[in-house]
């Protein structure tokens, strides 16, 4: 058996940030992933100018093709588009397939192509067993929502008001418009739509809302993409034939609120894994990248891995204020 300092699991934007943290550290790491990177994975891609700062990069040294986005923000009842959202700093579109691949390689950790199934503690060794084939004093859990360290070693129940179902679609597109949009309320649903340009001709559109807001009206999710959808031909930002043609691809997430353990003892998790999407947007990477930096520096012992020092909105200005005194106040405060 293997014995490592500390084992991530999950090679994600999470997994990858918390482990080249370590590594700067000349702490001893290895990151275990299922999937061989560079890998699909369906996001809009939203990176925001905190982003970049965390990882203390630039878009312009981004290795990558890297979007400007221009927002439109769209909410029912409005005869207008908000040009300009107020949203923190500067924003970017990324395909994730690059960005994930390169901030992992970029970690500088050695990373193992492995599916992790089985967790462990070992109370005796103050250690934790991996199939029987790795041992460490300290995991983390970045594997996202079905996270195998967060199933095996936090107990709690995640509270499924927070979560968010989706279905997007992630296609070349070259008429695709250059300007982003983001729709709210759209036929009452409790969430929100996109439509993200991207580099090279790509373009990623999805929906999300509530996933107890689904079951308590009884409406269908694959309803509303398909409502969305006609909009945007509508609209004139898709063709009929294309929307005709797209298969969208489902995934769940939680929203961020302050119940809920993130660290237990020797054991993290962050990222999807601890449900940290942005209460307003359900902005994942950003929270994933800032959760991974910290946990690497609880492990190093230079700050506390706490969900209260973490980021919940992806709003920024008056709009932040206030989404903190209507809909932040309820998602955060952990009733169901």
């Amino acid at each position: 058996m293997r014995h490592v300092e500390t084992i991530v699991v999950g090679g994600g934007p999470a997994g990858s940030s918390c482990a080249g943290e370590l590594v700067r550290a000349g702490r001893e790491v290895l990151v275990l992933d299922k999937a061989r990177f560079p890998r699909l994975k369906l996001c809009a891609g939203w990176i925001t100018q905190k982003v970049f700062a965390d990882i203390d990069f630039t878009p312009e040294d981004y290795p990558h093709a890297i979007n400007r986005l221009d927002i439109r923000t769209h909410v029912r009842g409005l005869p207008f588009a908000f040009r300009g959202l107020p949203t923190v700093g500067c924003n970017w579109s990324i395909r994730r397939t690059e960005f994930d691949a390169w901030l992992l390689e970029r970690s500088g950790a050695e990373v193992v192509q492995h599916q992790v199934k089985n967790v462990t503690r070992d109370e005796g060794a103050g250690r934790y067993i991996i199939d029987d084939t790795f041992s460490c004093d300290n995991i983390v859990g970045a594997g996202g929502t079905t996270c195998p360290v967060r199933k095996a070693l936090f107990a709690e129940e995640r509270m499924k008001s927070r979560q968010i179902a989706t279905l997007e679609k992630e296609f070349t597109y070259p008429r695709r418009a250059d300007t982003c949009h983001l729709y709210f309320l759209l036929r009452g649903l409790e969430g929100y739509a996109w439509y993200v340009p991207k580099a090279d001709g790509q373009v990623n559109i999805g929906i999300g809302g509530k996933a107890r807001w689904f079951r308590n009206t009884g409406e269908k999710i694959h309803d509303h993409w398909r409502s969305f959808l006609a909009d945007l031909v509508q609209q004139g930002l898709l063709d009929a034939e294309t929307a005709d043609g797209l298969k969208e691809a489902g995934h769940p997430y939680y929203l961020y609120t302050h119940d809920g353990a993130v660290r237990d003892g020797g054991a993290y998790v962050i990222g999807d894994s601890a449900g940290l999407a942005t209460v307003d947007l359900g902005e994942g990477l950003g929270p994933a990248i800032e959760s991974g930096i910290l946990a690497a520096h609880d492990i190093l012992g230079t700050a506390t891995y706490d969900k209260a020092a973490l980021t919940k909105y992806s709003f920024g200005g008056l709009a932040q204020w206030i989404m903190r005194r209507t809909v932040g106040r309820y998602h955060t405060r952990g009733r169901a």
